[in-house]
């Protein structure tokens, strides 16, 4: 008889718990009731898939996100049991198809984490008309970054050993042809301070899949599908991590955006130059500056190359009958991107900015450049070779890469003892980069206004001589300083510049920060605007 049928398949949720007497957060007896919970909640829900969102402040003390941490998360606190978990918020797909497939994903995220160790337990579901709130396991332990920069020694043995944590974090999911899609050394963190505590999958890539949705459901007039408008596709030290499949298309022959905006300019730009293309010839001007062809043959031959290409992979997916390997394959290039990172201490695919990175990402040849791989081990880079192959057919998959010698003896072969003082030094500048890039984001989403984010590309444009749409850091604070925000300046050196020192400086893309400050911006405004809402129609 299953526990089901013995409560008559009745709901069972932690509020009910606590009404009981059950105390779920107990730290005695967490872990089994915890289990007990979680799959309850998975399984015997049929009539009321998630909670009410507004039972959320009633349940739980809500601590807001810090400015270095990822705005969609939250620290929550029980106010009977005292227990913390983080809360993770999603916004909503449009379409209901897409909302119903929301919650086939959401729950499969509930059974599997329920009986898996190197997922972080998903407890509970909340909902209002806008988002979807996912009460995580709160895992304490850092990120990778910070264990490895801590410890100040770390070794190739070490890097085998998290990369197949992730491959084992990684498992659950393919086997259920259920895929993350952008993950990044972020996405795990260790479950607490532990030397040998567990590493974590604590992000989902949730966001990700509601705009694949969205852009799935509205051929026409929606949210294109492969230029999601997700802030870790505008932060570089993110976007380096992400298979071709996934990422942005590189523009090599077009210009940056210099605003959020822009493109509606350009077009408006297009399109008078067309128009005194056209009056130009039919006068019979013959100037060649105006009578210049907008479409090049060089653009048109790429566009054709581009659309070949796209033809010959949509028919190999159709030829191919694992249709899900295509996906499951973009997280095993992201493990193969980390796996890179944790040898040398640099991605593969870095560059000062986002086009640069994208052009690199869809040429994928990689490099093990001396000195930084001389003391890697040969299976370390077939292993990483293996995982970033340009074709998503030729990679491993989960069970192969399990089964990579590399993994399988943990870097049995390598070189004794830590890895070169360079390693650290490449680590720490890369780890600072991409704190700054979220702190700046964060900072200035909240205190830009849409004159302020003109002024800035002004000053930006004024620095960046030769319009490579990236600067150093130190420029970042002397355009912060001279637009009166120099509180935002020097908490970048306090934070960063002097917590993390580093010969060299860190290279910003201020157009993908313009962007990234834009996003953030839209979201909240939209969450104003949704609490003002609910506080009218109380």
């Amino acid at each position: 008889e299953t526990p089901t049928a013995r409560m008559g398949a009745s709901v069972i949720t932690p509020r009910a718990c606590i009404a009981n007497g059950i105390s779920i957060g107990s730290p005695n007896g967490e872990d089994a009731c915890a289990d007990e919970v979680a799959w309850q909640i998975a399984t015997d829900r049929t009539h009321q898939i998630y909670e009410a969102a507004s039972l959320i402040p009633v349940l739980y003390e809500v601590t807001p996100p810090g400015v270095e941490e990822p705005q969609h998360t939250a620290t929550v606190v029980h106010r009977k049991t005292a227990v913390p978990r983080q809360l993770a918020s999603f916004q909503k797909p449009q379409n209901g198809v897409a909302q119903e497939r929301l919650q086939s994903y959401v729950l499969s995220l509930q059974r599997l984490s329920a009986c898996s160790d190197t997922v972080a337990r998903v407890f509970e579901v909340f909902e209002d008309y806008m988002r979807v709130h996912l009460l995580l396991e709160h895992c304490t332990g850092g990120s990778i970054y910070e264990r490895i920069l801590e410890s100040q020694y770390f070794t190739e043995q070490e890097a085998a050993v998290l990369i197949k944590h992730m491959l084992q974090a990684l498992l659950p999911f393919h086997e259920r042809h259920l895929y993350h899609g952008n993950l990044t050394p972020d996405s795990f963190r260790f479950l607490n301070h532990s030397p040998h505590a567990p590493l974590k999958l604590v992000d989902f890539g949730i966001e990700l899949k509601v705009h694949r949705w969205d852009s799935m459901e509205h051929v026409n007039g929606g949210p294109e599908l492969n230029n999601p408008h997700c802030p870790q596709f505008f932060e570089t030290c993110k976007l380096v991590f992400c298979a071709p499949e996934i990422a942005p298309p590189h523009q090599p022959k077009r210009e940056h955006r210099s605003s959020p905006r822009s493109a509606l300019a350009s077009l408006s730009v297009s399109a008078n130059a067309v128009q005194q293309h056209a009056s130009s010839s039919s006068c019979g001007v013959t100037d060649d500056a105006r009578a210049q062809d907008l479409l090049t043959g060089d653009l048109l031959s790429d566009v054709i190359d581009e659309h070949a290409d796209w033809l010959e992979e949509q028919q190999q997916d159709l030829a191919n009958a694992n249709y899900g390997k295509k996906f499951e394959a973009v997280d095993i290039w992201s493990v193969g991107a980390i796996a890179f990172l944790l040898l040398c201490g640099y991605p593969p695919f870095f560059a000062p900015s986002r086009n640069a990175i994208l052009g690199r990402i869809h040429r994928s040849r990689i490099s093990f450049d001396p000195p930084f791989w001389s003391k890697i081990s040969e299976e370390a880079k077939n292993f990483v070779t293996s995982c970033l192959q340009q074709s998503c057919w030729d990679r491993p998959s989960v069970l192969e890469a399990l089964q990579h010698p590399w993994i399988q003896r943990l870097a049995d072969t390598s070189p004794s003892g830590a890895m070169f003082t360079s390693f650290m030094l490449n680590l720490r500048r890369f780890y600072r980069t991409s704190l700054i890039e979220m702190y700046v984001a964060n900072m200035l989403a909240a205190k830009f206004r849409r004159e302020d984010m003109h002024d800035f590309l002004l000053r930006c444009r004024e620095l960046d001589k030769h319009r490579t749409g990236f600067f150093t850091a130190s420029d970042l604070k002397h355009v912060l300083t001279m637009l009166g925000h120099g509180s935002v300046s020097e908490a970048i050196s306090q934070r960063f510049l002097r917590a993390f020192r580093h010969p060299g400086d860190s290279y910003i893309d201020y157009i993908a920060l313009l962007d990234s400050i834009y996003l953030r911006q839209r979201r909240i405004f939209e969450e104003d605007f949704w609490r003002h809402f609910q506080r009218v129609c109380q």
